[in-house]
């Protein structure tokens, strides 16, 4: 063979820019997700903190064992934490589908102003949430007992009870629900329900029979993903929890890391913990995942024959209308003004005029303005925030763009799943499964701590950016990057010339929506925040918890909250409004044929025969060239 011919085949084996791109994107993903977990199942088996190679360090089952002989603690956890998840799951899913089912399906007025008011309490951080329904519900000045005593019957709603702490897990997430639900609805063809109901069907036998045997698979994901949400949430156990809910997972691990003056913290059992519940919920996803492999088969759209009903209430539309107003007042307006009267007034005192007109202050708003700590936890949020977005994102992104264009070979299936994978791992379990990554790295890469730390956690939602980045590579046509290829350019220029402004509107929209998580995020610092790099939400936390005896300030914690609340709409929407004026600049810069209105948009009357494909990308091909000179 001449060296000609072995030049030539050196260079097709030579990996190419893309895949090199492609490979770092899959080991950046692999570290973020396998190796915390790792950490997790030797910490489990070994311990946390001693190294390979030293003797009396051995593998043993030690922490299972001692799971297994505390049988009561661990069937009261798995029995506890089944009510609390499963509770607060079933009725987030019925208070969704109710919701979505009335603005989607009928005739209910003031559509638009419900389902913004649905979603108002998504932008709200979880943590202010919790702190607001217990304002709201404390039994001496708590404004819903309040309302409640002046009913017959003398009704109090205990809010440490364990009944009330599901009901409040389920209303701060009956939002996530609502949003997935939706979508479903509005895409379920209505004239198989008219059909049953000309069949002389009553509404029940109708959803029964037809309407959920058609949506289950779209349901199902929905409760699986709601339940690992509950699973992993941290904020209502732990201030409503403390008695009643002590034996919820998130609360049980919780505890056994913070552990008391003359206390050890027990990392092994804590590891024990984590890994059967991680088994739990993997269970959960695959059971989902064969659930829903056949879904096409429940496809309702098709060509022709679609068309979405609207259903009349009749006399049903006022209770339908006063539901939905009860449910706006119990997660939006009656908290928030719990939290507004707690940060005007000096101590827990039960409203009236009387009082409203002699002990309100507004003090603390200008204490928290001017509070140094408020803004430096306000800037690390935002610096944590915006690199683990930025973070998931890119990686996500050509690692679903690398995927998405590769044969579907059983390793490429096997990375697919693996990159979604982090849907399935609870917050909970995250957390603290990167809290002993980061000790266990500590003495070679001192990261315990540091917002470093911190923004490689909140990164390891990538799946969220995967999903997304993967949807839209598969609407994006072979034939522009082929064309590039033609061209001269290499797999790489095609990507980030052609593939990569096309995928823009996508990766900003999911890089705003990680941008909000990683801001309301409570969950995983309050496992590796330390004072020096605590984001806003642990040190608003420090602030309503007795137990922080030094910075207990209630009334400045309800007045940071209300900022923070704000702070988060304006900062969230502010973006969303940038992204939107980009775009429409974007289109109104595109140039104009005379007469025929943008090129994008043209008619041309007799069109010629089709040309050739590889003519068309090419054109395309130069038109977005042409957009981007443009837009530059």
């Amino acid at each position: 063979m001449s060296t000609a011919g072995r030049t030539t085949k050196a260079e097709r084996t030579r990996p190419t820019t893309m895949k090199v791109a492609t490979m770092i994107a899959g080991t950046v993903i692999f570290l973020l997700l396998a190796i915390p977990l790792a950490v997790q199942v030797i910490t489990a088996f070994r311990g946390p903190f001693l190294p390979f190679g030293v003797s009396s360090a051995k593998w043993s089952v030690d922490n299972f064992v001692t799971l297994w002989e505390l049988r009561e603690d661990f069937w009261a956890v798995i029995g506890s934490t089944a009510l609390f998840v499963g509770g607060s799951t079933i009725i987030s899913l019925v208070l969704a589908f109710g919701l979505a089912w009335a603005t989607v399906r009928t005739d209910i007025p003031f559509k638009r102003v419900i389902s913004v008011l649905v979603v108002v309490p998504f932008i709200i951080p979880p943590i202010v949430k919790a702190q607001a329904y217990q304002l709201m519900l404390s039994p001496e000045s708590g404004v819903l007992n309040q309302l409640l005593r002046l009913l017959p019957g003398d009704l109090v709603i205990d809010p440490y009870s364990f009944a009330t702490m599901t009901v409040v897990q389920s209303l701060t997430n009956v939002t996530f629900p609502f949003l997935m639900i939706v979508p479903i609805l509005t895409s379920m063809d209505g004239s198989l329900e008219e059909s049953a109901r000309v069949s002389g069907a009553s509404w029940g036998k109708t959803l029964r029979r037809v309407t959920l045997p058609m949506l289950w698979p779209g349901l199902l994901g929905v409760a699986v993903l709601t339940g690992i949400l509950g699973l992993g949430s941290l904020e209502i156990p732990l201030l409503f929890g403390q008695e009643a809910g002590k034996n919820i997972f998130a609360l049980k691990l919780w505890n056994l890391i913070s552990a008391g003056a003359g206390e050890l913290p027990q990392y092994g059992l804590a590891a024990a913990w984590g890994c059967v519940f991680l088994v739990i919920t993997t269970v959960a996803f695959v059971v989902y995942l064969r659930a829903t492999r056949n879904a096409e088969r429940r496809a309702s759209i098709s060509g022709k024959g679609f068309r979405p009903t609207i259903m009349k209430l009749g006399a049903w539309k006022v209770p339908v209308l006063v539901a939905v107003v009860v449910f706006v007042l119990l997660t939006a307006i009656l908290p928030m003004f719990a939290l507004l009267w707690s940060a005007i007034t000096p101590y827990p005192i039960a409203f009236s005029f009387q009082a409203l007109a002699a002990q309100t202050q507004w003090g603390a708003f200008g204490e928290v303005l001017a509070d140094g700590e408020f803004w430096a936890s306000l800037g690390r949020t935002l610096v944590i925030a915006g690199g683990s977005a930025t973070i998931a994102v890119v990686a996500a992104t050509v690692l679903a763009y690398g995927i998405a264009r590769s044969r579907r070979t059983g390793w490429m299936r096997g990375m697919d799943l693996f990159a979604s994978s982090s849907v399935a791992i609870p917050a909970v379990i995250a957390g603290f499964a990167m809290f002993l990554t980061f000790l266990v790295i500590n003495p070679v890469i001192p990261l315990a701590g540091t917002i470093v730390a911190l923004v490689i956690a909140y990164s390891y939602r990538v799946s969220i950016a995967y999903r997304s980045g993967y949807s839209a590579t598969l609407q994006i046509r072979k034939e522009l990057e082929e064309a590039a290829l033609v061209s001269g350019a290499s797999p790489f220029e095609g990507f980030r010339r052609v593939v990569v402004p096309l995928l823009m509107p996508t990766v900003f929209a999911v890089w705003i929506q990680m941008f909000i998580l990683g801001t309301n995020e409570f969950t995983l610092p309050a496992f590796l925040a330390t004072p020096e790099s605590r984001p806003l939400s642990v040190y608003m936390y420090a602030m309503i918890s007795p137990r922080s005896a030094q910075l207990y300030q209630p009334d400045q914690g309800a007045a940071m909250a209300l900022i923070f609340t704000l702070l988060v709409f304006v900062i969230g929407y502010g973006l969303q409004w940038a992204v939107s004026l980009r775009a429409i600049g974007r289109a109104k810069r595109r140039p104009t044929i005379p007469g025929l209105g943008t090129r994008a948009t043209a008619a041309v009357p007799n069109d010629p025969p089709a040309p050739a494909t590889r003519a068309v990308a090419a054109q395309d091909l130069e038109d977005q060239r042409e957009l981007a000179t443009v837009a530059d």
